[in-house]
């Protein structure tokens, strides 16, 4: 995998979208060739709002913003809002690059969502241009990554990195338990740089927050759990797993050596 520096985003969602292209800006100055946004980081995660705050992709001044920043800067972005089409409404993740928008509709709602917003139904592998080399990325939402299922979809049709935006309303030392547990996994099992970040709201009292890089082998290379608005970075590539030589166990592609005839 082509190498790159990688920045995730704990923000507090605001009007408009000056605060993120503010970070793209500060992203793209430190070399950093993609960053990652929060679930519904341009409209704010606010389901009972939805009808009201959604947006209409193609047709949002604030979503064109980032887009154009994206373009201006030469830096890969990955955000979030809620998506109204038509009579429906999605909880939709975009990875915009110089090549266009790649967009992933949250495909497993959580139990309050299921009653408001229809679900996607694709797991789209969006390519961001790396030093003239493609790199491949696959998007799922929040608490799909306790789904090994969709981690697995994407590593078979390519994907180098799993970006992993949540909306929890975890504290940071609560995100940090609960993310411990499995996107070390996602990242290991299937030999992919994972990246996570949580949304900061305020509902009386701070909620959210949480970032973290691990690296293929799911050893975590950055985070920040403090609770507060925060960006961190990582130098993420170089060979993955299933690029090194077949029959070193210690560099073993799980994913590779799966019987799948067995399941």
């Amino acid at each position: 995998m082509e190498k790159l520096k990688l920045a995730a985003a704990s923000i507090m969602p605001s009007s408009g979208a000056e605060k993120i292209t503010a970070l793209m800006r500060e992203a793209a100055e430190d070399g950093a060739s993609l960053i990652l946004f929060p679930e519904c980081s341009l409209t704010g995660y606010e389901p009972d709002r939805a009808a009201e705050l959604s947006v209409v992709p193609d047709d949002c001044e604030s979503a064109e913003s980032v887009r154009k920043t994206a373009e201006e800067l030469g830096i890969a972005v990955c955000f979030g809002y809620m998506e109204r089409s038509g009579d429906d409404l999605y909880i939709t993740q975009e990875m915009y690059s110089g090549s266009g928008a790649v967009r992933y509709r949250k495909t497993h709602l959580g139990n309050h969502e299921k009653d408001i917003f229809s679900a996607g139904n694709s797991f789209p592998v969006a390519e961001i241009d790396v030093n003239g080399e493609p790199v491949r990325i696959g998007m799922q939402l929040c608490w799909e990554s306790h789904i090994p299922e969709i981690s697995g979809t994407y590593r078979e049709n390519g994907a180098e990195i799993l970006l992993v935006p949540y909306a929890s309303g975890m504290s940071g030392e609560r995100c940090r338990e609960n993310w411990m547990v499995h996107l070390p996994a996602r990242a290991s099992d299937n030999g992919c740089f994972v990246a996570a970040c949580n949304l900061l709201m305020d509902r009386g009292d701070l909620k959210g927050g949480g970032t973290l890089i691990s690296d293929p082998k799911g050893r975590v290379i950055a985070e920040d759990f403090s609770s507060g608005e925060s960006m961190i970075y990582a130098e993420i590539g170089g060979p993955l797993p299933r690029e090194l030589p077949d029959g070193d166990m210690h560099n073993i592609s799980y994913f590779d050596r799966v019987r799948r005839e067995l399941f």
